[in-house]
């Protein structure tokens, strides 16, 4: 992947809350180890394909690259829940990041329209750093589910041989909902060993 605008603008958007919170997965001089953390993520998105300009999940493999780069340049692991709450608080305490939560609909008819065209569309990439999915609809127009049968982050981080901490980053789903205005429900993740991750989304009454 070519390090252009948008992995520039997410390096550039996220850095300072990441650096921010090391407090809670490390005592090492966060500065030092955010600059050793760019060197990486840079080297993380060389192997990654280039995303189709309309793939809605390229800001999901950027984020987890962020996230991959940090916990690969720790000399100490820390333990699942303290990456948990790294990486939530990381990307919730950003301004950018609630704005634009707040701001997005997914349960309009043009929004859910477009989800099942990405839907459709993610069936014909191919690019196992990105997603494969089924969208359903709901009972009415605030509710619908996506089953999603690839996961471009648990590959990545198979492949950089961390993928114990995938969950860390499954478990922000649940955040990212709230914040969108959405009760969030899941029974299977394919980091948990399930046949898919069956999401579903109803809008907050």
């Amino acid at each position: 992947m070519k390090y252009g605008l948008l992995p520039r603008g997410m390096w550039q958007v996220f850095q300072k809350p990441f650096r921010r919170q090391l407090c809670l997965i490390t005592q090492e001089a966060p500065q030092a180890m955010m600059k050793k953390a760019r060197i990486t993520y840079r080297s993380i998105l060389l192997d990654i394909p280039d995303f189709d300009k309309d793939d809605r999940f390229l800001v999901n493999i950027l984020s987890a690259a962020m996230l991959a780069a940090v916990y690969l340049n720790l000399r100490e692991k820390p333990e699942l829940s303290a990456i948990t709450e790294y990486y939530h608080k990381s990307m919730t305490e950003n301004t950018v990041m609630k704005l634009f939560l707040k701001q997005s609909d997914s349960y309009s008819e043009k929004a859910q329209a477009r989800l099942a065209r990405q839907a459709a569309a993610s069936r014909t990439r191919g690019n196992p750093y990105s997603w494969e999915f089924r969208y359903e609809p709901g009972t009415d127009r605030n509710s619908y589910s996506c089953y999603f049968d690839t996961c471009g982050i648990w590959h990545l981080f198979q492949a950089l041989g961390i993928p114990e901490i995938t969950p860390a980053m499954c478990a922000y789903d649940y955040d990212m909902a709230e914040l969108g205005g959405s009760v969030f429900t899941r029974q299977n993740t394919l980091a948990g060993g399930g046949p898919c991750c069956d999401c579903h989304y109803q809008k907050k009454s």
